[in-house]
């Protein structure tokens, strides 16, 4: 194999595959590696994959004769990356090894057979369905802080995704909190629902971030496919059924008070500073206000009173603080409404104008 790559497009299709590639010594070494092959005469493929995750992408290239290598990721691309802006040739040369040769600067790399690299899932001829990129790139961020980090409750390691009379629907929960945002109007229409483990939703985000317009997703029997312009992300789905999560929103929560979300973000971090191990910050709604408070800490004691629209009989309530601010951290409207029922029922946050999503917050004993 014998190409030419402008320095910039290397640099960026090694640091797309980054977090894909199996960073643990201890692992398969060829997984450490990065494929790329030459594609006719105008392109260069990138493959990378851990065997749960896999990440192929076309980029422009001149190809002098063709061929394929596999290299070690990281190394590549802490090379690259100090590289000058110029074009970089890469060259095969006898026993795997590759010559990298960018202006005055060369380096050799040991390269591993083409033919021992994991192949990843293929669109095939799968139907796919295009979902507006910023728009899933949202209902990723405004769930998947809600997943569990207990590796061992493994249908909790992802986000649920499912479509309902052409509803897309995200669900997240750890088991103490849930999160669930729906966009209408999109034409999904998913064969069930799929769970997509945290790490590939984590690698999606950044390649939407990327992505000007839509997202073309092929659903499979064990993976999904996200296709962006010449980028794919495959994913193996999570085998297991989600939790019943509409058993656990609240129907009945008679109490609705509106908050600034900026003030009670403020208040929050500030109490929270003084609140014990389990984060607990006790929330107080009498007519007129909400007193925020901690007690029982070996580092002090903190209370905040705010001005509240609430009018009915005191009411108080336990949430962890982490939890609340998460949920306030990713709201983005200047208000937010409390669904509250009494100090033992969980407890509901949503923006106070729009529906779409909501977040469900388990309270702490008080």
């Amino acid at each position: 194999m014998d190409i030419v790559i402008q320095r910039n497009t290397l640099h960026r299709a090694l640091q797309s595959v980054q977090g894909v590639v199996e960073s643990r010594s201890s692992a398969m070494p060829i997984l450490q590696n990065v494929l790329i092959s030459a594609e006719g005469k105008n392109q260069v493929r990138l493959l990378a994959t851990n065997l749960d995750i896999g990440l192929q992408g076309l980029f422009e290239a001149k190809v002098k004769e063709g061929g394929s290598v596999t290299l070690n990721a990281r190394k590549m691309f802490d090379v690259v990356r100090e590289l000058p802006d110029a074009d970089v040739n890469l060259i095969e040369e006898d026993g795997q090894w590759i010559r990298m040769e960018c202006g005055q600067s060369s380096f050799r790399f040991p390269g591993l057979p083409p033919s021992d690299f994991p192949s990843i899932p293929d669109t095939g001829k799968e139907k796919s369905q295009s979902v507006p990129s910023k728009v899933l790139a949202e209902m990723i961020r405004k769930t998947m802080f809600a997943i569990s980090q207990d590796e061992t409750r493994y249908t909790y390691n992802g986000v649920y995704m499912e479509s309902e009379d052409e509803t897309l629907r995200l669900v997240a929960t750890d088991g103490h909190r849930l999160a669930m945002v729906e966009r209408s109007g999109l034409g999904a229409d998913f064969n069930g629902g799929v769970i997509i483990h945290k790490k590939a939703l984590g690698e999606l985000v950044k390649l939407l971030s990327e992505s000007a317009d839509s997202v073309e997703i092929f659903m499979q029997k064990n993976h999904v496919i996200f296709r962006m312009g010449a980028i794919e992300l495959s994913a193996r789905l999570i085998d297991g059924d989600f939790p019943k999560y509409k058993q656990v929103i609240p129907q009945d929560n008679q109490h609705h008070i509106l908050a600034d979300r900026d003030g009670l973000m403020r208040a929050l971090r500030r109490v929270s500073l003084l609140s014990n191990e389990t984060r607990m910050v006790k929330f107080v709604f009498q007519k007129g206000q909400l007193t925020l408070m901690t007690n029982g800490s070996d580092v002090g004691e903190a209370h905040e009173v705010m001005e509240s629209n609430y009018s009915g009989d005191e009411l108080i309530i336990g949430f962890n603080s982490r939890y609340c601010l998460d949920v306030l951290n990713i709201i983005e409207e200047p208000d937010i409404c409390f669904a509250l029922k009494d100090s033992l029922s969980p407890g509901v946050i949503s923006p106070s104008e729009g529906e779409g999503y909501i977040y469900v917050i388990m309270p702490m004993r008080v």
